[in-house]
Formats: C-alpha cells, structure tokens, sequence
C-alpha cells in the first residue's frame, strides 16, 4: 500500500490536479455528473473493486415554442402491403395528417410507399401551406397494392433524405409495417448492412454521385412516382461500410459533412405478425433512432407523436462520453474493468469512449462502470477515474465539451464502507434487468420459455432485494411495472417477444419507445408527452 504522503498531488484536495465538480455554464445544454457507488471503501475490507454512474442530463426545452431547438427532415416509409387495408391504412393516413400539422415552413415532410412496387408519393419538401396541402391532399388518396418490399421502401426514403439541397440539423426515417419483409432483400443482417450504408463515411463519393442530380433538381413540384435511373445510380457509387469485424474497433464518431447529419430509423412494428427482431437491429443500425411496438390500431397516434416529440425537442448531437484513468491512479493500480453500454470504444490506453447519439430535452443516461480500486491508504477522497462529455451543441451551433467531472473515493485504514449510493444502485439495477430480458429473450426463442419465466421471476425478486428498493420512487416503480408487463410475454402460448423487446429497448436506451404510455412511464419527456397528446385518436 501507498501512503496518504504519497499521494497529495492527486488527491481530490490538491488545486494542481483537481477536477472539481463546476458548474456548467450558462450554453451548456448537457450537464454531466460522476458518482461512486461508495464514498468511502477501507483498504482493510475485502472489496478490491466498485462501480460508478457517470450521468448526462440534457436542459429543458425553450418555454416559447418559436424556439424551438432546430428544424427536421421526416420521411416517412409505409408499408401498403394488402394486410394494411382497413382500419389499419385508415389510422396511418389520419396519423401522417396529424404528423403535418406541427411543422413549419423550415421543416422537411416526405412519404415513400411500398408493396410490391415502391413510389415517391410526395418528395421531402419544406413544408410551405402550399406543400402541405399538396402533402394531405396525396396523403388521403393511398391505397394498399401487393407484398412487402421493406428494402426498396427504406432505399427510397433515404435517397429521398440523401437529395436534399441544405439539410436541416435533425434527419429521420419512420418505417411502419405489419409484417415480414418478403420482396426484395429479406434477410435482417443484409437489411441492418443496408441500413448502416446510410450513415457510411463516404461524404465524398456520395457529393460526386449527387453533382449532376442536384443540377437537375425539382424545386418544388411532385416527381413521378417510381425511383429513377440516378437514384440507382447514386447507390451504387456509395461505398460499403466496413466489415461487423473492423468496425467494432473503430470508434462511431459523426462528422457534419457535406451529406448532412447523421439519419436516424425510427420503425414502427404494426399488429403481432411483424419481424421485432429485425425492426429491432434495423433501428439500432442508425445513431438515436428506437423501435416501437404498435399493438393496437388507435396505438399508431401515440407511437408517432412520442418519435415526433422527441426529434422536435434535440437538444445535443452526436455526443461521446470519454472515461479515463489519471496516471497517478494508474500507478496506484486503478484500471477500468467494464463499461456497460453497448456504444463502448476501448482506447487502448486504458480510456473508454461511448458513443452516447443525441439528446433530447430533460433526457438523462447513466453509465455504468467498474474499476480496480487505488492501494492507497487515505482518508482524503482520492481521485479515480475523470468523465468528459463532447457534442454538438443544437442552441449554439458549436462543438462543446462538458466536464471534466471525477469519480473519488476514500480509502481509510479500516475495514468500513460508507453507505451505499441509491442513484448508482438503481442504475446498476437496470443494467442487469435489460441483460436478463435480452438472456430471457434468446431463451424463448430457444423454445425454452420455461427457463426464460424463471429467469424473469429471478429479476423481479432481485429488484425487491436491493437496499435501495422503494416502490414510491418512480424510478423502481417503473422498473418493476416493466418486468411485470414483459412476463405477458414468455407466459403466451406462442412467444414473438414484441413487448419484452420494447421494454428492454426502452429501459436500455433510458428512452420512451413504445406506444403505451405505462411502458414509456419513467422514460417520457414532457416534448414527448405533449406530442402524443396532441396525435391522439379524437
């Protein structure tokens, strides 16, 4: 062990090396915070290593709604397959309507269709009164035609994106379908390679490609509706992402280039016979974007209004959270074990990165991670581990860094730990739920829904077992309603796992995506909950 003497010039205390928590200042839209789960661990106890919750919080959106944070381009892709006639089309077409009343002139409004055949029923336009008109007026005229062409319907959308003169700031795709892709590209690992070819950093290629198609391009006026021979063209000349292989080792940092900002896929599964799985990876495949269990009919309003909500009120983008080891504290032994989050980048250095996408107003993510502690004897809190946050700043159009925040913890000469931290304890909590639901998922998949039932059981009996468990806290009384509500799920007499996949997405991404309020509960931003009051079925 190392002596406290040792140690002055990086304990928390000393002015040289400290990271004090500051204050962010007043155009910092997200504030960032490092807690430990125990202050205090005795060198004399028998923990050699702890967790800690780095969290990002994004500032309340602007009261006056005329400042609203930035202007978006939606396309919208609907499937017309034959199975959506009925009271199905009838709901999408009311839903699209009600998509077109809150955006303004600034914003961008466009709708692919696909069946057998794919068509541009109205062009990604701004949303003038005259365009809007013209959108509504194309909107209550569709009709149902053949299959499911799912990869031809997302191709055409995003080149519809892709064409765009001057993209605004936040870009998204809505995928609605009933079904299971059955013309076309049909299998989900070539659709998610597709899909992240949307994102591909090829702005170069994809400029060259565009030079004679945006020369040529319409201004205002509805183009035929069939794909073109450019369009084609323009994809073909767009490179391939790199191979799953290379790609998990490169970190997922977005630059603004000359294609615009990054296009997220917000999908919308209708009814119980679509594929959750591949609408699932399909959304994960695009920075921010979220999967949408539409159960019911009337659902589609909510679950439209909570996307919309949520990409209206954008308040950071492309943010990445940096972890790092002090060298004193590397010295001393500290070295990152885990990171838990899926977006993880390790540096090499002993540094993580996440790639944490955007933020929308109010919303909050929390990391887990889990480190070696320092062998050093000090009742000073000793510095750890030091967070930092980059991102794009939607209020002051600038690249901004939050922080740095640090994670210290004392380490007197006893036995004793200090209490534990309740906020880092539930954090860890859902980090273990949405591994079991995702364990319980594969289970019953596997024909094992027995062991899956069991697994989930386990779950709710560890939640009730946490010393920080209260179900007058929100956050635990949403977290046990979720558990309970995906056990609907395993105990069907045929599992297809919709709702548990929408749960632990939601839990997951510390964000609402679903079409019932209950599920949405902790999740819920008041941008969100405005907005699916306002496309509820009258």
């Amino acid at each position: 062990m190392r002596s406290q003497e040792n140690t002055e010039d990086w304990t928390v205390n000393d002015d040289k090396e400290s990271f004090a928590n500051i204050p962010a200042s007043p155009v910092d839209v997200l504030k960032l915070s490092f807690a430990p789960k125990h202050e205090s661990i005795g060198v004399k106890s028998s923990t050699t290593y702890t967790s800690a919750c780095v969290s990002i919080e994004a500032c309340d959106m602007p009261e006056d709604e005329a400042e609203r944070t930035c202007s978006v381009d939606i396309c919208v892709a609907l499937d017309v397959s034959g199975s959506m006639s009925g009271s199905k089309l009838k709901d999408c077409k009311s839903t699209l309507e009600a998509m077109l009343r809150p955006l303004s002139t600034k914003d961008r409004f466009g709708l692919i269709t696909f069946g057998s055949r794919c068509d541009v029923v109205f062009p990604a336009l701004l949303m003038t009164k005259e365009n809007k008109a013209a959108a509504l007026k194309k909107i209550k005229a569709l009709s149902t035609n053949g299959c499911t062409n799912l990869s031809g319907g997302l191709s055409l959308a995003w080149q519809e994106l892709l064409l765009v003169d001057n993209p605004n700031a936040v870009r998204s795709l809505f995928l609605l379908t009933d079904g299971h892709a059955n013309e076309g590209i049909t299998t989900t690992p070539e659709l998610v390679e597709m899909v992240k070819s949307f994102n591909a950093d090829s702005a170069s290629d994809i400029s060259a490609a565009l030079n004679e198609s945006q020369a040529a391009r319409r201004v205002a006026s509805l183009r035929p509706n069939k794909p073109s021979t450019r369009r084609r063209r323009q994809m073909q000349k767009v490179k391939k992402p790199p191979s799953s292989s290379s790609a998990s080792t490169v970190p997922q940092t977005i630059n603004l280039t000359s294609k615009g900002a990054p296009v997220s896929l917000f999908c919308f599964g209708y009814g119980s016979d679509h594929n959750s799985e591949m609408l699932e990876a399909l959304s994960e495949a695009t920075p921010g974007g979220g999967y949408y269990f539409v159960e019911n009919d009337s659902d589609v309003f909510t679950a439209f209004g909570d996307a919309m909500g949520g990409i209206m009120s954008v308040m950071a983008q492309s943010a990445v959270l940096k972890i790092s080891v002090p060298s004193a504290a590397s010295e001393c032994g500290v070295k990152i074990r885990e990171v838990h989050h899926d977006k993880k980048v390790d540096r090499g250095d002993g540094s993580f990165t996440v790639n944490m996408g955007d933020f929308y107003a109010e919303e909050r993510r929390d990391v887990i991670v889990d480190f070696d502690l320092a062998n050093v004897t000090s009742n000073e809190p000793v510095l750890h581990l030091v967070a930092t946050v980059s991102y794009m700043n939607v209020l002051t159009k600038k690249n901004t860094q939050g922080g740095p925040r640090d994670c210290s913890i004392s380490r007197p000469d006893s036995a004793d730990l200090s209490a534990v931290n309740q906020d880092v304890e539930a954090q860890w909590l859902r980090v273990c739920v949405v591994r079991e639901m995702e364990e319980a998922d594969k289970e019953a998949r596997s024909n094992n829904r027995e062991q899956a039932q069991a697994r989930m059981r386990r779950v709710a009996a560890t939640i009730q077992a946490s010393p920080a468990y209260n179900l007058e806290d929100s956050f635990y009384c949403s977290l046990q309603q979720n558990v309970d509500e995906s056990m609907v799920d395993y105990e069907a007499s045929s599992y297809k796992g919709h709702r548990s996949k929408n749960i632990a997405q939601t839990l997951k991404k510390q964000r609402a995506c679903s079409s019932k309020s209950s599920s949405n509960g902790y999740y819920q931003t008041k941008s969100k909950k405005k907005m699916s009051k306002a496309f509820e079925m009258p």
